[in-house]
């Protein structure tokens, strides 16, 4: 289907691998024909992001058309005939500007509640982002963490976002209870996916006063506790559980398995959505889980947010040349050390 987008009135075809606009794709009276085909092939033999073999999401190239074809009426109304590149770029630049200024509104603010610290890093791929984060205060003091990734980018993942998170923010009004609370969002946001379309998930609740933390996993990647004072020192935590989406009621109730810990002073717990491990360099070799993991624990000693940040500028320099070919977001929650903790390991004062 991405290989069938025309703009009305056969002003231009849709390269689906480049999301350019070409001009001299015939196809008349609407019909594809052996010579459309043929025209299409001469274009993408001579396309590089075609050597490449990735096609750009099906809802973005649809919102490429639309923009194209808004600039081309704009321009025909001042009187030229076919818009130049820069004023297509210029609507696409608008639009997606105007969407990524509305995402970062909705991405909540992070809280600093006292002993603790938390960082999110979160690179979008196509401007606008398929990942995205909740971390808000329910009624009874306790802090919910989640970090989630929708199938797919671009544009119409980012419109499940949005959903996303008001579904998220609506259900965590009325419910303090871990599990209850990503059930009623799954069986609240699954009508608004579309068929195939699902979204992973890593939930959490952390009681500051306790520091007794819970966590379960829909579908998303085990997070990692980090603790060089610990005996074991570097472990994954999370069960794994069903998607979001992916089933309803009971069927996906059942497939939840939250666990506890407590955690201790220097435990920092990292999270990440599958851009991290799923980056590629140009030898087609993924960044992978022990790259992931030495990343960490090489930042172990710096803030929250430099760990984050570092932990994406490795991704983003081992896949350098090819580029990340989806959202990146990492997550931190780093527990402080306790004033008494701090003095006992102070040096002495001379």
């Amino acid at each position: 289907p991405r290989l069938r987008i025309f703009l009305k009135d056969n002003r231009g075809w849709m390269n689906p691998f480049s999301g350019a606009v070409v001009q001299g794709v015939e196809r008349p009276e609407g019909k594809l024909t052996p010579r459309t085909v043929w025209q299409m092939a001469q274009t993408l033999s001579a396309c590089p992001h075609a050597r490449a073999g990735r096609m750009h999401d099906m809802q973005e190239l649809l919102n490429r058309g639309r923009a194209y074809g808004a600039a081309q009426q704009a321009q025909e109304i001042q009187g030229t005939a076919v818009p130049t590149p820069r004023a297509t770029q210029q609507v696409l630049g608008d639009d997606l500007a105007q969407a990524q200024s509305v995402q970062r509104h909705m991405l909540s603010e992070i809280p600093r509640p006292p002993g603790f610290e938390l960082a999110v890093h979160l690179s979008p791929h196509a401007g606008v982002a398929g990942d995205f984060y909740e971390i808000t205060t329910l009624r009874d003091g306790r802090i919910f963490i989640a970090l989630g990734d929708v199938s797919g980018h671009g544009m119409q993942a980012a419109l499940v976002v949005a959903t996303a998170l008001k579904t998220l923010r609506f259900v965590a009004r009325s419910t303090h209870d871990l599990t209850e609370l990503v059930c009623r969002f799954n069986d609240e946001i699954k009508p608004d996916l579309v068929p195939g379309q699902y979204i992973t998930l890593f939930a959490a609740v952390l009681d500051p006063g306790n520091r007794v933390y819970t966590c379960l996993r829909a579908g998303h990647q085990p997070a990692i506790l980090v603790n060089l004072a610990r005996e074991d020192v570097m472990r994954r935590i999370g069960r794994s559980g069903m998607g979001i989406g992916l089933a309803t009621g009971q069927v996906f109730a059942q497939s939840l398995r939250p666990v506890s810990m407590q955690l201790e002073a220097g435990d920092i717990v990292v999270q990440s959505t599958d851009g991290a491990l799923e980056a590629m360099n140009d030898a087609e070799v993924e960044f992978g889980e022990a790259r992931y993991l030495a990343s960490v624990l090489r930042r172990y000693d710096d803030s929250a947010q430099e760990l984050v940040d570092g932990i994406a500028e490795d991704v983003r320099e081992f896949a350098e040349g090819r580029g990340i070919g989806d959202d990146l977001t990492v997550l931190a929650l780093a527990v402080l050390p306790s004033e008494e903790t701090a003095l006992e390991h102070a040096p002495p004062a001379v």
